[in-house]
């Protein structure tokens, strides 16, 4: 069934977290965290962050239980509804404040507002215009503050097609950088548009609205979707092997998804 990615998400919002509960996507998650804490704000109590496409917000929950205030938000308003209810639960209601807002229209925002602009969960692949958004996050962000993108990766997708079979979905890719994303969901498989980068395009991008390209991080590189994790042993030697080297040069191009940070010039 052809759909949006707004329409996806609102009718999965009450499952959506339930899809990532697996020991991979866990992996996933924590390379995420690593990163994030990264180029987290020092001085937490003048700190704004801004979660654009925060979904559910884990992410908005993370930061804000830090101790920092987060702006989280999207355009599908059930997953908005799922992020109201965890954030009560938590307690974080006077942390985070959560808006429908689109990534590519972010106007209610003032230049330059944010300490950290993140763009996690595919936002920029499954948005209308991903250069749009991504200049819209330059420019909500501060000078010297960090803007991190996590896309689909475009070369992994085209050897996941030869693997298929799907010769000409893989040569569509590479010539337009886009792919109908297959997901699924209650009744089945649901197929929406989704933009896919390279790290050089993605650069490219960041560049050219004046973002600093300083770190690509491939999510996850070394780790399998596979039932081994389900050891903790090997789990724990999976995280570690991607902690320490998913985002050397050499391999982080070859991550199931990419994540560019950037520092605003």
């Amino acid at each position: 069934m052809k759909t949006t990615s707004t329409d996806y998400h609102n009718r999965t919002a009450d499952e959506y977290d339930q899809g990532y509960q697996s020991p991979y996507w866990r992996i996933y998650n924590e390379i995420t965290w690593h990163y994030i804490k990264s180029v987290l704000p020092r001085n937490k109590d003048d700190a704004l962050i801004l979660d654009a496409g925060g979904g559910t917000g884990l992410w908005a929950i993370k930061t804000a239980e830090l101790g920092y205030k987060v702006v989280m938000t999207d355009i599908a308003d059930n997953m908005l509804e799922m992020a109201r209810k965890k954030i009560a639960d938590e307690e974080l209601t006077n942390k985070i404040t959560i808006l429908n807002c689109d990534i590519i229209d972010m106007s209610q925002f003032d230049n330059e507002q944010f300490d950290l602009s993140l763009a996690e969960g595919d936002t920029v692949s499954y948005c209308s215009d991903p250069e749009k958004a991504i200049s819209e996050l330059a420019r909500v962000t501060k000078p010297a503050g960090h803007v991190t993108v996590s896309v689909d990766n475009k070369l992994n997708w085209v050897a996941i097609y030869y693997k298929q079979g799907k010769i000409e979905q893989a040569e569509e890719l590479l010539r337009t950088g886009m792919a109908q994303m297959q997901v699924k969901s209650g009744h089945g498989f649901d197929w929406f548009p989704a933009y896919m980068f390279t790290i050089e395009e993605l650069k490219t991008l960041f560049r050219k609205y004046n973002l600093d390209p300083i770190k690509a991080v491939g999510k996850p590189v070394f780790t399998p979707f596979d039932k081994c994790l389900e050891n903790s042993e090997i789990y724990k030697c999976f995280l570690d092997l991607e902690l320490e080297f998913s985002s050397l040069p050499s391999v982080a191009g070859k991550g199931g998804h990419i994540a560019l940070i950037g520092k605003k010039l």
